[in-house]
């Protein structure tokens, strides 16, 4: 064999070896996949490891931030708006007009729904036309530490996720230990006015409340969202009154949970002027930001023991 043959020969193995090196990179990445057991039990996999991700809800959208997967997402609701950056991302619709035609045009790898707060209309719609959706269903601060790692887990963010559910839990532990043993301060939370309603049992306003050292006058309701009676409110004669407001807990706000309560000045509520707003974003989401919302109802709390006899500031014997 001359240097010429050689030399072709050389060649030929070099081209038979990329072409090899191509084909099983290429097998491998046909070959790829995730599988993860949604919130609702199902499994869900995904076929790429840098999935296209769209989010229906708020709530959806900051656990999907929580889990590291932020970066991955090519379009939200119209109400998501934490953080800010999803402000630039398209925009599909919001509750419960969702455009679902737009959705199947943008071929995502994930749709992010909720469970029992996105129209399960479209979600069914959805995923009769063969869009990949992915099912979160958290009520309470376990269950966001599960979606964060659920979340994390099917997109390849677990480390990102797991850091966040740590911060999550020093969080939750360190306003347990500081404000759920105080005395309890008797508290209705206002929903809606006309008609009435408040929060019962299952639900994580109910949660925040007793970690604050609170107790919900309707707590043991079996309704989530229970439809209530004045006379009803003033038998049980709450010791604060807390709403929502997008502002928060400010003057203008408390000039109107004054003027709409101050109706009934039987309540004591009313009578020593406990009346309190949170900001809606921070306690109506399921997601880690329900701390910040939880920080603020605690020391609106302290502040009607502050107001209470010194006996009333001092943790229980037990």
């Amino acid at each position: 064999m001359n240097k010429n043959d050689l030399a072709i020969l050389m060649i030929i193995r070099s081209w038979l070896v990329a072409v090899c090196l191509i084909f099983s990179g290429l097998v491998q990445a046909n070959e790829f996949s995730r599988c993860v057991t949604d919130m609702s039990g199902r499994q869900v996999c995904l076929k790429t490891s840098h999935p296209n991700i769209i989010s229906l809800s708020p709530g959806s959208t900051e656990l999907l931030f929580a889990a590291g997967a932020g970066g991955q997402m090519i379009a939200v609701d119209e109400h998501s708006d934490y953080p800010s950056v999803v402000e630039q991302l398209p925009s599909i619709g919001g509750f419960p007009v969702i455009n679902v035609e737009a959705i199947v045009g943008m071929k995502p790898d994930l749709v992010v729904v909720w469970v029992g707060g996105d129209s399960p209309k479209v979600v069914k719609q959805l995923e009769s036309l063969g869009v990949n959706t992915f099912h979160l269903n958290a009520v309470d601060f376990s269950g966001i530490e599960q979606a964060i790692l659920s979340l994390g887990k099917i997109l390849g963010t677990e480390k990102q996720a797991e850091q966040s559910v740590s911060t999550f839990r020093a969080r939750l532990s360190s306003l347990e230990k500081t404000f759920s043993q105080l005395e309890p301060v008797t508290v209705f939370y206002e929903v809606w006015r006309s008609p009435l309603m408040t929060v019962g049992d299952g639900i994580l306003i109910n949660d925040v409340i007793s970690l604050c050292g609170g107790n919900n006058v309707y707590g043991d309701q079996d309704q989530k969202i229970p439809k209530i009676g004045i006379e009803s409110l003033i038998i049980r004669n709450p010791q604060a009154i807390i709403g929502s407001a997008p502002q928060g807990d400010t003057p203008e706000t408390r000039r109107e949970m004054k003027r709409f309560w101050g109706q009934w000045e039987n309540l004591q509520a009313v009578r020593t002027g406990q009346l309190f707003s949170v900001p809606s974003d921070l306690i109506s989401r399921t997601s880690p930001r329900i701390l910040d919302g939880a920080e603020i109802l605690c020391r609106q709390l302290q502040e009607v023991r502050s107001r209470q006899p010194a006996a009333v500031n001092n943790k229980k014997a037990n």
